[in-house]
């Protein structure tokens, strides 16, 4: 496995009831709670039902494995957080963003594994107008110092929000009129053939197994891109890339187009 830089290494709080009192306090941003299958004292239910209630996902993994990713000596008892590198905004404020505007844009990303693509995304995200991200909590990495590190200072004017419901949120916002599209390469509808007028929500899946069955059941349209013979798959940070900037393209030559301000390093 390959060892981390320094700077793309998460900041760790170990023990149980520091990392409880943080939940609790709800002072830090926590990207994921990492326990350790063989116990965890007396208060790990109390904890485990603040993270749930929090949104904040969950890594049960062997103590040495732990121990690994926190440090050797470190008492940790169990029980360690890997804080965010940017904080989390709330979902409902993303949506409430993206549902004031005619032309709202939100990005879901679900099973997301590798924190250079959600970087990558966030950074795309930006620099075609969406309102914000959310991202799922089931197998999904979170905000990173390495998905920090890719966006390239785009994290800092895009909130990204924890979804514990994804699928009920797909519905939600299918019920306030979001146009709700999948990217999926069984698709049956091209990218460049979609309806992407008025507020649209664009959903991604995992890179390993893309977007899970009960997603791709709650939206309105599964979208694909077509590939030369040879090439089985795109990543998923240039298809989503593809689909926004199509959105993007298609709502400046209907005048639509939101105000784009720079992004650092990039244009508009």
């Amino acid at each position: 496995m390959r060892r981390l830089p320094d700077e793309e290494r998460p900041e760790v709080l170990f023990g149980l009831h520091p990392v409880l009192e943080a939940i609790e306090a709800g002072t830090r941003s926590i990207d994921r709670i990492l326990v350790a299958r063989e116990g965890g004292g007396h208060n790990l239910g109390r904890l485990l039902r603040a993270a749930r209630e929090a949104g904040i996902p969950v890594t049960h993994l062997p103590r040495e494995v732990l121990a690994r990713k926190i440090g050797g000596r470190a008492v940790h008892q169990g029980v360690a957080a890997q804080i965010a590198a940017v904080a989390y905004a709330l979902p409902e404020l993303v949506v409430a963003a993206a549902s004031a505007d005619p032309a709202g844009l939100i990005v879901m990303l679900d099973g997301i594994e590798d924190p250079r693509n959600l970087g990558a995304i966030a950074r795309t995200a930006a620099a075609t107008g969406a309102h914000g991200i959310l991202l799922g909590t089931e197998d999904t990495v979170g905000l990173t110092p390495a998905a920090a590190k890719t966006a390239a200072g785009a994290l800092e004017r895009l909130p990204v929000a924890r979804e514990p419901k994804p699928r009920r949120r797909i519905e939600t916002l299918r019920e306030a009129g979001f146009r709700t599209v999948a990217l999926d390469p069984r698709g049956r509808t091209p990218w460049d053939e979609e309806n992407y007028g008025g507020r649209v929500l664009v959903v991604a899946g995992g890179e390993s197994h893309g977007l899970r069955r009960s997603l791709l059941e709650a939206v309105d349209a599964r979208v694909s891109l077509p590939l030369a013979g040879g090439v089985e798959s795109l990543n998923v940070s240039v298809a989503v890339g593809a689909v926004l900037f199509e959105i993007l393209r298609r709502r400046r030559a209907a005048g639509k187009g939101a105000a784009f301000a720079r992004i650092p390093g990039g244009s508009p």
